[in-house]
């Protein structure tokens, strides 16, 4: 689907953005619907940004997340037509389509959901392609059964998406703003585990500097969506990081957490190549100079870049994740709604939504302050973020201030 809604800014008011289009509509539904159903959604992902060629396809109508039993991550990508004219795409074309963009983006499964043309032979060739399809008709009725009067909560529906259209508006007003709402709509869900963890972080640093009660509202809307969007996507990224330790000793995994977050863009066995060619250049310079031998064995290494502080802490973090694989696979669904009606919209959640997703459950609410007490180790955290990590889903559900010791060493680098 091509992306490009443009959108009227309000001055120096509140961003006024263009309505969304029926298309726009069905996408965020769809997600929502999956989201229902089971899986971490997402709906308009910018594909173009994060590939950095001009390529036909600038987005996935939808991309979205499950776990296996050992936190193996599965994709899975949509595509949503809902067009009717004359001209409406064909859907032996889509389904072809969608197949070639699961090869592209590495997704296990992919479903296409079309208003017109979706018969019972379109369905066999979409199984013999493992894509499956369905008409709208049959979205409309497994939405009545999955969502029913869930609509419109966390990151989903089309009150979130017409929240988001009013984010990214705002945020066009600062380039920084600008380059993370981007980031997060897009980018980082493509990248390794690890180099997303460490963006996001740095995101959340910056946002935490940048945040203050005196923003103005669209401001401070965008900011605590920022927030909010940052903090779901890294606990999706945490949880599949931690999947890497199921098969690992305690001493190899904190020795591939420290290895994994010094590397950037380059890998670290090619980092280390580079390093002992500095290492030996320098040390013909240094004792051609007749540099101490002390000094000479203190320089060596000094090119090999090394972990940031919050290393021990996360390979901690991740440890515990995959000690109890049952509570992490969900969790990334519930902070994903937790955090966004709690940070986001400013309101509790209601009773049917937290006994459903297990939001009163002491293990996510364990999990939620170990995130907590992460992200304030890293200093990428604010009081309004951390009061709404920490604090209850319903009213008079206690608030959970205190940080028990384990919490807090994991916080410690």
């Amino acid at each position: 689907m091509q992306s490009g809604t443009r959108a009227r800014s309000g001055g120096s008011g509140s961003p006024t953005p263009k309505s969304p289009s029926l298309g726009e509509q069905l996408e965020a539904r769809v997600a929502q619907l999956w989201f229902w159903e089971g899986f971490y959604a997402r709906y308009g992902v910018n594909l173009q940004r994060y590939y950095q060629e001009p390529i036909l396809v600038t987005d996935l109508d939808l991309f979205a997340f499950d776990f296996s039993p050992h936190l193996s991550l599965i994709k899975y990508i949509g595509e949503v037509k809902s067009g009717t004219g004359k001209n409406a795409e064909k859907p032996l074309d889509r389904l072809v389509w969608l197949r070639g963009l699961r090869e592209l983006v590495g997704a296990d499964a992919a479903e296409l959901t079309m208003a017109k043309g979706v018969t019972s032979r379109i369905r066999d060739l979409g199984r013999s392609l493992d894509v499956s399809a369905q008409s709208v008709q049959d979205f409309e009725r497994r939405e009545i059964n999955a969502v029913g009067k869930m609509a419109d909560l966390g990151s989903h529906g089309v009150s979130a998406l017409r929240l988001e259209q009013e984010v990214r508006e705002t945020c066009k007003r600062v380039a920084d703003l600008e380059r993370a709402f981007w980031f997060l709509r897009g980018e980082v869900l493509f990248l390794d585990h690890f180099l997303a963890i460490k963006q996001l972080i740095d995101l959340l640093q910056g946002i935490s500097k940048y945040w203050t009660p005196r923003l103005q509202d669209a401001e401070a809307r965008a900011v605590r969506w920022l927030a909010s969007e940052s903090v779901s996507i890294l606990t999706l990224k945490l949880v599949a990081a931690s999947s890497t330790a199921v098969t690992l000793n305690r001493n190899d995994w904190d020795a591939l957490v420290s290895e994994r977050l010094a590397e950037g863009a380059v890998p670290m066995h090619q980092m280390r190549k580079i390093s002992d060619s500095v290492d030996k250049f320098v040390a013909g310079i240094l004792s051609a100079a007749k540099v101490s031998p002390e000094i000479r064995t203190e320089a060596i290494g000094a090119f090999l870049p090394e972990p940031p502080d919050y290393a021990a802490s996360l390979a901690e973090l991740c440890w515990r994740l995959k000690s109890d694989a049952p509570v992490a696979r969900v969790l990334p669904r519930q902070m994903d709604i937790f955090i966004f009606e709690r940070l986001t919209h400013q309101r509790y959640i209601d009773a049917s939504v937290v006994g459903r997703l297990g939001l009163q459950r002491d293990t996510f609410g364990r999990s939620r302050r170990l995130i907590s007490a992460f992200l304030r180790g890293c200093g990428a955290s604010f009081d309004e973020l951390e009061q709404a990590l920490v604090g209850p889903a319903m009213p008079g559900g206690g608030i959970t201030v205190e940080v028990h010791a384990d919490e807090a060493d994991a916080s410690e680098a």
